[in-house]
């Protein structure tokens, strides 16, 4: 860092020896012509802030450099962000008085649609500002991210575990969770207020050495509401994916930048893009908001207060939520609390020195309840709570080279309970407490007990970065340098899995009648310890350069930068870059390139010990005395030091095009992405005694050793073995305002095609059957699939929008044109097997009909799902009204026509595609 700082110094001291400055002062009124005191003025070149005095004025230093154009935001909790572009080319400017517009329906200018930002972070950059949120219902941040293209719009709801996934589409799943979606969402970073929502330290699940990390979750028994939920499991955990966005509310979020291709140098531990959050913070109204929908009803409190000019603003809010996947029996609940502080204050004669000190805490209460109708009583809970404390400081320098310094810290941590209890009614239960390889005697126990599974987790987080934003300029060329360093640090103290192996779970149970069956080894539980997982500690610098050229006197805007990581004792280089180029006045094209690296989390690099239980001899006539319980315990002890980071490569062309009012945006990508994380499977073949027993009065049968068999064992390890590739074409087009229907359009498509591959040699797939031929086929060994999956949507929103009434209503047809993975033909058929013999058989050319091996065979259409054989449309409606500014009322309908087309898979699934009419209403009282 040293060196990169030093190097950097003697640049600047070279080429800016006697630079000039700028001044730039202007007055900041509101509509009323009343002076607006507090407002925020960033310089977005440099990343600079300002604020106005208490007559609205406000004063700004730049280089000056013929014809430099820098760009202003001028922005106010309650008001429109104004945007002003300002060219330098003189000592003093002074931009006069910038009206900023109260934000309401009246407003003419107001934003109705999500739009693509070329000189924003990234060519990609998908812009949500404050207009756009205030007429979307939501419930949490994800409601508002179905503006991404090629998205299917969801209704709000919260009765399921809302993960993000960009630039990507992947089969769909009847059980378990997709590896390669859990590490694409695992890779989308989470930014709140320029800090990223980690969820590295989540181990909230089962051991995922016994059954893989797909199918790791704990979940629900197979049944529960009344109304799309009937055979179904559920699991509130989201351990080796993304953040849960039901945790996010959406009512003080002030604007949205979606990066889904190459984000910032600045943003590290991503592979797969970014969504950057900033809350509103600041002094402005109160409002008091309720929304009730059928199956959720929300209460917000927002207000912004002004403690005085020289002691800044406090900002406080809270909202709450009750929904239910059903009102009509009300088994599934989700709950939700959150209350967030935000104080900003500024210091110094010139407002150099700003600080925001942020306190936020959430709960939520997630589960459950006992049905009548199930016999085993079952009651699943997934709550949690979690606070965060952070600190953001900027300071702004004057200096020919240095111009801003900021600091972000936060703090996080939160306690997670994952619980299920379920009746269980066996003639008896056969357990071992051993946790030692080796031969063991058992225990034999009731069958009558309650089972309970509980997972502890207390996650902590601790996130720093130290920004630099520099100048300096080579000729007529300026550079806005900026570099940093960040650290993050990670640990879980929770007390762990607490599991008692006296009183197992579903999937963990020995079954007495098949005790001694060759392939019956059972995975066992044991408690353990998250303590005993290595605090993960990761560090990162960057540089970025931000610059503009003239080439056939357009611009040319080029964003370049480096970023070097640590993490889990590797070192990986990403860099990235953003260039654009203004073509003409109407036409602007784009090319990207980056690299973006996520780190494993606590749970892939700390999973525990596998505990793999295997009977040798059971004897039981009733009476414990007389019995005995003979079995082989194998402990696996998997070292993941050698997990490696998942990677990304990104590259993309974009183009925009404003042709009469008419703005068209364009992006192609391709991505690659490799050493994605996942467990595989592991076999192994061991050689244990065989026994009997006879029997003997009143004590102990005896034993005698007869022989030895093969047993195999299975277990599942980390690796990362997973590699894909995604292209894809997404549209945006926007429309003027008819004016003679006050009617606006909007449309947006794309197509996207990912290829997933696991490299992990075979899979391997058991067949239950009760064939005692040693050379019969017992267990198929495949090819990895290497399934493509296409996925294509559309949308087009007529929005209508009368400022003179303070009305606006959206229509919006969606299509889905296609969903559809195709796998090779060759997938359902073994390359080799193992016999019951547990010999290695390698079949050269398959023959369906062999006797031995044939029964292996899997049809091609258990892989294919959910592939839509035609245009499947839905269509939404939303109307919002404002009355004199303070009070506004919205109703919004989803599937608003009760559309319910029905195809079947090529499996004999049937599929609704579309859900059951939803509807709500929001009410907003401005104070």
């Amino acid at each position: 860092m040293k060196l990169l700082y030093t190097t950097l110094l003697l640049i600047a001291s070279t080429a800016i020896f006697a630079q000039k400055h700028s001044i730039i002062t202007g007055r900041v009124l509101d509509e009323s012509q009343q002076p607006v005191d507090l407002a925020n003025i960033k310089l977005v070149e440099t990343n600079q802030y300002t604020i106005t005095k208490k007559d609205g004025t406000f004063t700004i230093q730049v280089s000056e450099v013929n014809d430099q154009l820098i760009n202003l935001e001028f922005s106010y909790i309650g008001y429109k962000k104004l945007s002003k572009a300002v060219l330098i080319n003189k000592e003093k400017i002074d931009l006069g008085v910038i009206t900023l517009k109260i934000l309401d329906l009246s407003l003419k200018e107001i934003s109705i649609s999500a739009k693509r930002n070329g000189e924003g972070s990234s060519n990609s950059s998908l812009i949500i500002d404050r207009d756009m949120i205030e007429q979307i219902p939501a419930l949490s941040l994800n409601d508002l991210l179905n503006l991404i293209p090629n998205r299917k719009i969801s209704p709000p709801s919260l009765q399921s575990v809302q993960n993000l996934t960009l630039r990507a589409t992947f089969p769909d799943r009847v059980t378990g969770k997709d590896p390669f979606a859990l590490n694409n969402s695992f890779g989308v970073a989470i930014i709140i207020d320029g800090q990223a929502i980690s969820n590295n330290a989540n181990m909230q699940s089962y051991n995922p050495g016994l059954t893989g990390m797909s199918g790791s979750n704990i979940l629900s028994p197979s049944s529960w509401g009344l109304s799309g939920g009937r055979n179904r499991a559920y699991s509130g955990d989201y351990a080796f994916g993304g953040i849960d966005l039901r945790q996010i509310p959406a009512d003080n979020i002030e604007s949205i930048e979606v990066i889904a291709g190459v984000p910032s140098a600045k943003y590290g531990d991503l592979s797969d893009g970014a969504v950057i959050v900033e809350r509103q913070a600041g002094s402005g109204p109160a409002y008091v908001r309720m929304q009730l929908r059928d199956n959720a009803t929300s209460y917000t409190f927002s207000k912004g207060m002004r403690l005085g000019h020289d002691l800044g603003t406090l900002n406080v809010g809270m909202n709450y939520v009750n929904s239910f996947s059903d009102n009509r029996e009300k088994l599934k609940a989700y709950q939700r609390i959150n209350t967030n502080t935000m104080w900003t204050n500024s210091f110094g004669k010139e407002k150099q020195f700003k600080n925001t000190f942020s306190f936020d805490y959430g709960r939520n209460l997630d589960g459950i309840k006992q049905d009548p109708d199930d016999p085993a009583a079952t009651k699943t809970r997934f709550d949690s709570w979690n606070l965060g404390i952070g600190n953001r400081t900027s300071y702004r320098l004057n200096g020919d080279f240095l111009k801003n310094i900021g600091l972000n810290v936060k703090y996080s941590e939160g306690h997670q309970v994952t619980y299920r209890e379920e009746l269980k009614n066996l003639a008896y239960i056969l357990y071992s407490d051993a946790t030692q390889t080796g031969i063991t005697e058992g225990h034999f126990d009731s069958g009558v007990y309650n089972a309970l599974s509980l997972v502890d987790g207390r996650p902590i987080n601790l996130s720093t970065r130290l920004d630099f934003n520099a100048e300096f300029n080579t000729g007529k060329t300026i550079h806005y340098l900026s570099f940093g360093t960040s650290y993050n640090y990670s640990a879980n103290k929770g007390l762990g899995r607490m599991s008692d192996p006296s009183r197992p779970r579903s999937g963990t149970v020995m079954n007495p009648s098949a005790a001694t069956s060759l392939f019956k080894s059972t995975g066992s539980e044991r408690y353990y310890d998250f303590g005993l997982a290595r605090a993960q500690q990761d560090i990162g610098f960057y540089a970025e350069d931000l610059f503009k050229l003239k080439i056939a006197n357009r611009d040319l805007n080029v964003r370049t930068g480096l970023r070097l990581d640590l993490q889990n004792g590797f070192a990986s280089l990403a860099p990235r870059t953003n260039i654009n180029y203004q073509v003409s006045d109407n036409l602007r094209l784009g090319v990207a390139y980056g690299i973006g690296f996520k780190a494993p989390g606590l749970a892939q690099r700390y999973p525990g010990p596998t505990f793999m239980e295997v009977p040798l001899l059971m004897s039981y006539n009733g009476n414990v005395k007389e019995s005995i319980y003979l079995l082989y315990l194998d402990r696996y002890e998997p070292t993941n030091k050698n997990l490696k980071s998942s990677q990304n490569q990104t590259i993309e062309f974009t183009s925009q095009l404003k042709l009469h009012k008419f703005n068209l945006s364009m992006s192609a990508f391709h991505k690659i992405a490799t050493n994605g994380i996942n467990t595989v499977e592991q076999l192994k073949v061991v050689s244990l005694p065989k026994y009997t027993a006879t029997y003997v009065p009143g004590q102990q049968p005896t034993v005698t050793q007869e022989g030895m068999k093969n047993q195999l064992l299975s277990y599942y390890s980390f690796q990362n073995s997973l590699n894909s590739n995604s292209s894809g074409l997404e549209f945006m087009l926007s429309t003027p305002a008819i004016k003679a229907i006050s009617t606006s359009f909007n449309l947006s498509t794309g197509i996207f095609r990912t290829k997933t591959k696991d490299q992990s040699n075979v899979n391997y797939k058991e067949v239950e059957n009760t064939n005692t031929n040693l050379d019969y086929a017992r267990i198929g060994i495949y090819r990895r699939n290497t399934p493509i999956t296409y996925q294509s949507n559309a949308r087009i929103s007529a929005t209508t929008h009368i400022p003179k009434i303070s009305l606006i209503a959206e229509f919006t047809a969606e299509f889905a044109l296609l969903q559809k993975t195709v796998v090779p033909a060759n997938a359902g058929v073994p390359i080799a097997y193992l016999n019951n013999a547990l010999e290695y058989i390698t079949i050269t050319n398959f023959d369906p009909k062999n006797q031995l091996y044939g029964h292996l065979l899997v049809p091609k259409n258990a892989y294919e799902e959910g592939n839509i054989p035609r245009i499947l449309p839905n269509y939404h409606l939303s109307i919002g009204k404002e009355i004199k500014k303070r009070f506004k009322f919205s109703f919004n309908v989803y599937n608003v026509f009760n559309y319910q087309p029905t195809y079947t898979t090529t499996g004999g699934t049937l599929v609704y595609p579309n859900p059951s009419p939803t509807f709500g209403a929001e009410l907003s009282l401005k104070l």
